[in-house]
């Protein structure tokens, strides 16, 4: 029986692939747990004369999974992205993202939160707000 050199080439090939294994399965466990985070996405607010209207990317996301709650000063999303459970193989590790998505705008003037639309399209929610009618200035007669 040959007796094996530890510099033998095929011993280090083996160690090294154990180790890289090893490395790799560290590398998805830490992944998987920095992936399993809050995001914060995108937004857009537009103002016209009658209402304010904000974009909210939301890409991935059921629309059952959204929460929209509005006040006269702000809008709040909050969401959950789902991991796809995948019960066949696969060669590489899971690079889509789970998690919750949270998101605070505030509206640049008072709205009525109660008379609000949305819609969720091709991943982005869109909130339309009438605004609430309030003069910026009175005149005041004197006596």
């Amino acid at each position: 029986m040959k007796r094996r050199n530890f510099l033998d080439k095929e011993v280090i090939d083996q160690m090294l692939e154990d180790t890289s294994r090893t490395i790799d399965s560290i590398k998805q466990d830490i992944e998987k747990t920095i992936v399993d985070y809050t995001f914060v996405p995108g937004k857009d607010i537009i103002e016209t004369d009658d209402s304010i209207i904000v974009h909210v990317d939301l890409p991935g996301i059921k629309k059952e999974n959204i929460d929209l709650t509005l006040t006269e000063t702000k809008l709040r999303v909050k969401a959950k992205l789902e991991e796809e459970d995948i019960e066949r193989s696969y060669i590489s590790p899971h690079d889509r993202k789970a998690g919750f998505v949270r998101r605070t705008v505030r509206f640049p003037k008072k709205v009525i939160p109660d008379e609000a639309e949305a819609k969720y399209e091709n991943g982005v929610l869109s909130v339309d707000v009438p605004k609430l009618e309030t003069k910026d200035s009175f005149t005041v007669d004197i006596k």
